[in-house]
């Protein structure tokens, strides 16, 4: 697989720097990232592997995901993925109480 190079970097490197992001930056990266995963669901795909190192920053500013490595296809209302799988400092209450639907 090939992703186009993002000469912005990564969210979690910036966040290692201490960049401190304006409120109109922070709301325009979580509403890109929101409509990402929004997009994902509509293909019936859930990604699961959402952290600051995975958001990469295009050279226009717009961010892209990355490593689909533990993305899930084809998973509905009817379907739940079971596997127990994420980056462990950033697993959610979810998967670390074992509480809810896990997915």
């Amino acid at each position: 697989m090939v992703i186009d190079y993002c000469s912005g970097g990564d969210l979690g490197l910036l966040l290692a720097k201490k960049e401190i992001f304006s409120s109109e930056a922070t709301k325009f990266y979580m509403a890109e990232l929101l409509l990402a995963i929004e997009e994902l669901h509509k293909m019936d795909a859930i990604y699961r592997d959402l952290k600051p190192e995975n958001i990469l920053i295009a050279e226009d500013g717009h961010i892209k995901l990355a490593d689909f490595g533990l993305a899930k296809e084809h998973v509905d209302d009817n379907k739940i993925a079971k596997s127990f799988c994420g980056t462990p400092a950033y697993l959610s209450p979810e998967m670390v109480f074992h509480r809810g639907k896990i997915a």
